[in-house]
Order: structure tokens, then C-alpha cells, then sequence
């Protein structure tokens, strides 16, 4: 007789950016997760067998090593899509293989979406208005930064943080910033270009970063009843005062 496995039990440990909790699979074999998780694995063999391996393509095998219960246990992290089969040590020491061929399929950590919720469109406002924005981000595992990010007549792009990842990551940021046009000096004419950026928290491929539209907002004159609201308070101010004994 010859060694096989009569029971395959796995253990997902996600990369600890993603905050998910390990899971295990009572009866295990084609293995789909994240890249960069690691899968422990627990051979129960049909007889005893004192050493065995994982054997990955691609890659290099990874030891089993028997324990005091007679299961044989080991690990391999998922970089790439491929196969794993156990392999085990019979009653000669031969190498036997013991289990069917089986997928790993690695699963990429999604780009992050950063869209406005306020104002969705271009807009116009006067030299005085204040535009209020906000914008929010997204990522299946968590956004680390997002960004709001402006420039007047495609000059020098100006930064504001709107958030930063805290001690737990969220998967969805909502956050705003408002604009005071009169702060810039712009005149009739002029346009503020706008767009948020965000970036998540993938420690396994490195931050990956994605970016909104780019919306303008256009300066323009100050509207007739305005200039008369002005006219009115400065005739008020300036105006004949009473005369004083």
C-alpha cells in the first residue's frame, strides 16, 4: 500500500492590510484568494507517512512535516495562478504522489474609485461665491488617503487632504471641502479645475491609485441684481447725514 490523502484541510491568513479574519475549509483542494494570502494546509494520509511536500507550478515545493496526530501539515502563499498537488513519502521512502492536481487562482486587489458626489458637473459661480465639493472613494479592501486636488487657470496644483486612514480602514470615504473663490483673487473670466484622487491600503503589490474626472468651475461677472444690492448699500453709507445743533 501506498500513502494518499484521505483529508485536505485548508486555512486562508489574508494579507493584514485587508482586516479579514482567516477562514478555514474543513475539506479543501482548488484554492481562489487574494495575492499575498497565505493558505496553511493540514494532510490527513490513508496511512502513515513520515514527511511529504506541496509541489507548486510554478514555484518551489514547500515541506510537510508530520505531527504527533499523524496529519502532515505545511504552507505556501499565493503569488500567481498555477497548480499544488501533495506529494508524500511511502514505507521505502519513495515519493508518492498522493492527491489529484489541483488550480490556485490568484485574485487581484481592485483599483479604488473616487468619483463627486457635489456638484457632479461644471458650474459658475462669482469672484466672491463659496462652491462646496465632496467627494468620495471606494476600494474592496480599504482607502488609505483621498485628496482633493485644484488649480486656477491650470497654474500650480494646490493639494487638500479630505482623509487619511485611521487605526481601521474604511471601504467607503465620503468626505468635502468648499472652495472660497474670493481666498483666490480670481476675476471674471478666470476657472478653478478640480479632481480628487485616492489611494488604498495594498501592501502586497504596492498602493494603487485612481483619480475622478476633472470638473471646472467658471468665474463670471457679477449679475445685475448684485451690482444694484451693492450700488444701494454704498448710497446708504455715503449718503447725506442729518444735520447736528
Amino acid at each position: 500500500e501506498l500513502p494518499a490523502v484521505e483529508n485536505l484541510e485548508l486555512e486562508y491568513v489574508f494579507p493584514a492590510y485587508t482586516g479579514l479574519a482567516p477562514q478555514k475549509v474543513e475539506s479543501g483542494g482548488d484554492v481562489a484568494a487574494l495575492r499575498g494570502t497565505q493558505v496553511r494546509v493540514r494532510v490527513k494520509p490513508t496511512m502513515a507517512s513520515p514527511a511529504g511536500r506541496l509541489q507548486l507550478d510554478p514555484g518551489s515545493p514547500s515541506v510537510l512535516s508530520a505531527q504527533a496526530d499523524g496529519t502532515l501539515t505545511g504552507s505556501f502563499a499565493i503569488a500567481d495562478d498555477g497548480y499544488y498537488h501533495v506529494e508524500l513519502d511511502g514505507p521505502q521512502g519513495e515519493h508518492v504522489t498522493a492527491s489529484p492536481k489541483f488550480t490556485i487562482d490568484a485574485i487581484d486587489d481592485r483599483v479604488p474609485t473616487v468619483t463627486f458626489e457635489k456638484p457632479k458637473r461644471d458650474v459658475r459661480a462669482n469672484p466672491i461665491e463659496e462652491v462646496p465639493l465632496q467627494a468620495r472613494a471606494d476600494d474592496d479592501f480599504g482607502v488609505r488617503q483621498l485628496d482633493l486636488v485644484y488649480s486656477v487657470n491650470g497654474g500650480e496644483e494646490k493639494t487638500v487632504n479630505l482623509y487619511s486612514r485611521g487605526a481601521k480602514s474604511l471601504t467607503e470615504v465620503s468626505a468635502g471641502h468648499t472652495i472660497y473663490l474670493e481666498e483666490l483673487g480670481v476675476k471674471p473670466g478666470d476657472f478653478v479645475s478640480y479632481y480628487a484622487k485616492a489611494t488604498d491600503t495594498d501592501t502586497v503589490k504596492g498602493p494603487k491609485r485612481a483619480t475622478s474626472d476633472i470638473y471646472f468651475i467658471e468665474v463670471r461677472p457679477f449679475s445685475q441684481d448684485f451690482r444694484r444690492a451693492q450700488s444701494q448699500a454704498g448710497d446708504r453709507v455715503a449718503g447725506p447725514q442729518p444735520h447736528r445743533a
